[in-house]
């Protein structure tokens, strides 16, 4: 920054330099050749009023004046006039060479004339004083406008390196550092302060990723234990082992195993952000179907009037109304209610259970992976803990929201409350077209 102001101070200044050297030059000239001139008038007014006589040459005040009576002396683009008073050269253009410019002056009646030589000294002189002057003020201006341009320009950066010292100094152990925000709000502070929320976001992922990390280990460690410790036993007494009963308890474990492994794989899929398969899907029909799953205990009602069409990934909206019915038959009392509608631009789906509900302020940790309440923190009965987190998941997905919400009856219970956005158009599903519930997910 400061050589470009440097260089275009030093151009511009140049340029003005040069012209307003040429300006007082031809000034200059002028002014010696006027001088000059007048200096020839005078001597022709002196020579006409001492009516000098006879030929020969005269000096007056140092000029060459020639006396003309009998033969005139030819003055180059001078033609002696008939009017009173001196004559002289039209004044021209300052020239362009001065050395050994004339000037010329003659009598009315022809019989004086005059010829001077311009002197410039004076004026070079002048234009040579006027040069340094010039000269030494473009300097001094470059000079002072480049230190001016260093100062405010590093004065102005000074926040960026601090920012950038301390940016450097942050690694993924210490994310809970923030950058220094300068107290001008002006695009560096914005630019801090936009840096300062990107690492919150850091922070509360990498926090995020750490403990979930840990409870994943936990989760997995326990029916690993379990596992080893059934098979070590046997192993100890094989004998008396009953090995079918080891086998069957065995492939318990492995199931819950694999059933964990398969949810953490669809949540790292989904933290991926990878864009669902935008298919219609009417969310009527298959909650209809969900309803009516093979092995179910707890009737379902259904309040679904008319098509709920949304766009999306079949298979995950699948998985996600099935976690939501799970959830609500592992803590459902007598009954599960499920209602569909369609509120303005977006499409609503409640399923609401007589249980004991979600307390108030667990409404939102229900939706925390790994978390169980008080009633369901057995594994054997509280799932694997990632039912409603895989569910909300798969809601932001689709461009929805999942929430856990006050019960609106006098039952009580827990209420969860899906909003996707409506599709423009439902297309019918052909007759005997299979449902998106039998799709496997």
């Amino acid at each position: 920054m400061t050589l470009a102001v440097a260089t275009v101070l030093t151009l511009a200044l140049t340029a003005g330099a040069d012209i307003l050297l040429t300006t007082v030059r031809g000034d200059l000239w002028q002014s010696a050749r006027n001088s000059s001139q007048r200096q020839v008038d005078l001597a022709v007014e002196l020579l006409h009023h001492a009516g000098k006589s006879g030929s020969g040459a005269y000096t007056v005040d140092g000029l060459k004046v020639r006396e003309a009576q009998f033969k005139l002396v030819p003055v180059p683009g001078i033609t002696p006039g008939a009017s009173p008073g001196p004559s002289r050269e039209p004044k021209s253009p300052a020239p362009q060479a001065p050395e050994g410019t004339k000037v010329y002056s003659f009598s009315a009646d022809g019989r004086y004339s005059v010829q001077g030589t311009v002197d410039f000294t004076a004026a070079e002189d002048t234009l040579r004083s006027v040069l340094v002057l010039v000269a030494t003020g473009v300097l001094l201006i470059v000079l002072l406008g480049a230190l001016l341009t260093w100062v405010t320009v590093g004065r102005a950066l000074a926040p960026v390196e601090a920012v950038r010292r301390e940016a450097a100094e942050i690694t993924a152990n210490d994310l809970h550092r923030r950058l220094p925000v300068p107290p001008a709000r002006d695009e560096i502070s914005r630019l801090a302060t936009t840096l300062n929320a990107t690492l919150d976001r850091l922070d509360r992922a990498v926090t995020r990723l750490r403990t979930f990390t840990g409870d994943v280990s936990h989760e997995l460690r326990s029916p690993l234990t379990t596992l080893r410790t059934r098979l070590e036993l046997a192993l100890a007494r094989p004998d008396s082992a009953h090995w079918p009963q080891v086998a069957a308890e065995a492939l318990e474990d492995a199931d819950h195993l694999q059933d964990l492994v398969s949810d953490l794989l669809l949540l790292a899929r989904l933290d991926a952000h990878h864009e669902p398969h935008h298919r219609q899907v009417d969310l009527t029909p298959l909650t209809h179907d969900l309803a009516r799953q093979p092995g179910a205990t707890l009737p379902v009602e259904i309040d679904a009037p008319s098509p709920a069409p949304v766009l999306g990934n079949a298979a995950h909206l699948t998985r996600l109304l099935t976690n939501l019915m799970e959830n609500a038959r592992r803590h459902a009392a007598t009954t599960i209610q499920v209602r569909v509608a369609i509120d303005g631009h977006d499409v609503v789906l409640e399923v609401t259970d007589d249980g004991p509900g979600i307390p108030a302020d667990d409404r939102e940790r229900v939706f925390d992976r790994f978390t169980r309440l008080d009633d369901a923190r057995t594994r054997q009965d509280g799932g694997t803990g990632l039912g409603l987190a895989i569910a909300r998941s798969i809601a932001t997905t689709h461009g929805g929201t999942l929430t856990a919400q006050a019960p609106t009856g006098p039952q009580g219970g827990a209420r969860l409350v899906l909003r996707l956005p409506k599709a423009p158009y439902a297309a019918p599903r052909a007759p005997g077209e299979s449902s998106p519930a039998g799709r496997n997910f």
